[in-house]
């Protein structure tokens, strides 16, 4: 009989037992190592448990290597992948996002090839998707009313040059920017650039303020 050992992955301030799972192991495995492997096991459930999805440990070697515990993730690792999810989901949430099909379809003449035009203005610059899911999303507010591509969107990408995780683009249009600002009921109030694609100078200002800082 192949030995097993049962592990239950819960949160710490559970009330109750938690989710008991067998899980196989070779059968000349000695009974020790195998009780000595559980608290390795217990504790790999728990930051995919924590991650929300397997995401949070992108590939089976780095999977075999935690179990092994020859690396284990630091909780300031989780709380930035956490932190980062829940921005995607607020960006997501708040706007309007088209896929490459969606926009063909908005066309007057739509291309047979479902992802043109999107593709082609993507790879000319002239647009930015995001990934989500396993599928590419661009903002509705990248398009003016027929659902052309707008000028100052490729002035910004190229402001901002080579970006290879374009969440960050994402951020950067939806969050109020200091070096964009709006008369408000307090004074001066800071825009999100989104919100300001009329601006074109602006916007360019604030991309230039950007370069080298996370943040907008």
């Amino acid at each position: 009989m192949t030995p097993s050992t049962a592990v239950k992955p819960r949160a710490a301030d559970a009330a109750g037992p938690g989710l008991t799972l067998d899980v196989s192991l070779p059968k000349d495995m000695d009974p020790g190592v195998a009780e000595s492997i559980r608290p390795r096991i217990e504790r790999a459930l728990q930051l995919l448990v924590l991650a929300e999805q397997p995401a949070v440990i992108e590939d089976a070697d780095r999977i075999a290597e935690l179990l092994s515990g020859k690396i284990e993730p630091s909780t300031g690792l989780v709380e930035a992948r956490l932190a980062r999810l829940k921005t995607i989901r607020a960006i997501l949430e708040d706007g309007e996002w088209l896929t490459a099909e969606e926009l063909n379809a908005l066309q007057p003449n739509p291309p047979a090839q479902k992802s043109q035009p999107a593709s082609d203005w993507k790879r000319r610059g002239r647009v930015f998707s995001v990934s989500h899911g396993g599928r590419d999303y661009y903002p509705r507010y990248g398009f003016d009313e027929a659902f052309q591509p707008l000028p100052v969107i490729r002035d910004v990408l190229k402001a901002f040059g080579e970006m290879a995780d374009t969440w960050k683009i994402a951020a950067w249009f939806q969050f109020p920017n200091g070096w964009i600002s709006k008369p408000g009921t307090g004074g001066e109030e800071p825009v999100a650039p989104k919100d300001a694609l009329d601006q074109r100078e602006a916007l360019l200002r604030a991309v230039a303020a950007r370069q080298g800082s996370y943040m907008a």
